[in-house]
């Protein structure tokens, strides 16, 4: 087996080797530009391809964040071609990455949920596989996470009477301007930090996919889709400041956004790692379709 630093060249290749080995996802070469290109820059060293008689047959790639406590580590992506698993790749692999890790000095190791940049909030357990791989080295499950889905064909998101109670409030709902670009990376910085990539992210699409809520001349709510795994239907982040939650602000955004989706031709909405199910319940009836196991290990 010859292992080698992932290259760019390498990507139509990697996309079938996803196809077969994660069937429960989907992928498409712009996807893993996103997840894998663009994101391997930092630490292009612990991104890495093996390579079986000229047949990529492994694949796994390390990331750094740097988090406000610590820098931490992530196992972003690990896959093995299924007539190639119990050969020992995916372990040779992980061990490459996880010494790197440890020479940069990192402390603890968490699975998939790369975010900002991040495919999955963890490792789904149908793939049991993995699961069993990396008990085995030593992680431990930490939480669960979910994805929700909306059916978008079924429902109307039509928010005029709710938006013009907000407007007698004096509150103003509108889609993000170019203009609000700087403001709208301040407001995420003091209230929501962790969104700050897939915020800016939305501003590159056009339109802009931000629709945000104004009281006073101040931001108090946003809510994006198409700001992370493009093209898949990922609805988020949406978030009120404290002070402004209970105005229904938040479900007129999550609408607008919804409503915009839908008019692109999206028949469904992913709703990513969600932690208020009961909100998404209220507004638009969606459901549970995903779960996720959430890993990590202390080295």
């Amino acid at each position: 087996m010859i292992i080698n630093q992932f290259d760019e060249k390498e990507l139509e290749t990697l996309l079938e080797l996803f196809t077969v080995s994660m069937p429960r996802d989907r992928f498409t070469k712009e996807l893993l530009i996103e997840n894998v290109s663009d994101d391997m820059s930092e630490n292009p060293e612990l991104c890495l391809s093996a390579y079986e008689d000229d047949k990529m047959v492994g694949f796994a790639m390390g990331v750094i964040r740097h988090r406000d406590e610590e820098d931490m580590g992530y196992i972003k992506f690990i896959c093995t071609h299924p007539d190639h698993r119990r050969e020992g790749i995916a372990k040779e692999l992980y061990s490459i990455i996880e010494n790197g890790f440890e020479q940069k000095g990192i402390k603890k190791i968490r699975l998939v949920e790369s975010y900002p940049n991040y495919y999955m909030a963890g490792i789904d357990p149908f793939y049991t596989e993995a699961v069993a791989f990396f008990e085995r080295l030593g992680y431990v499950k930490i939480g669960d996470a979910a994805n929700l889905i909306c059916d978008l064909e079924s429902q109307n998101f039509d928010t005029s009477k709710e938006e013009k109670k907000a407007k007698e409030a004096g509150i103003e709902i509108r889609r993000a301007a170019a203009s609000d670009f700087d403001e709208m990376i301040k407001w995420a910085d003091n209230n929501f930090k962790a969104w700050r990539f897939e915020i800016g992210n939305t501003f590159k699409n056009d339109p802009i996919t931000l629709h945000i809520a104004i009281l006073n001349g101040e931001i108090i709510a946003s809510s994006a889709h198409e700001s992370n795994n493009h093209g898949l239907g990922w609805f988020g982040p949406v978030g009120t400041t404290e002070a402004a939650r209970g105005k229904g602000v938040g479900g007129i955004l999550l609408k607008r956004c919804l409503s915009d989706m839908k008019e692109s031709g999206y028949r469904e909405a992913i709703i990513p790692w969600v932690a208020n199910i009961p909100f998404y319940m209220h507004y638009i009836n969606s459901k549970v379709n995903r779960v996720f196991w959430r890993y990590q290990k202390t080295l």
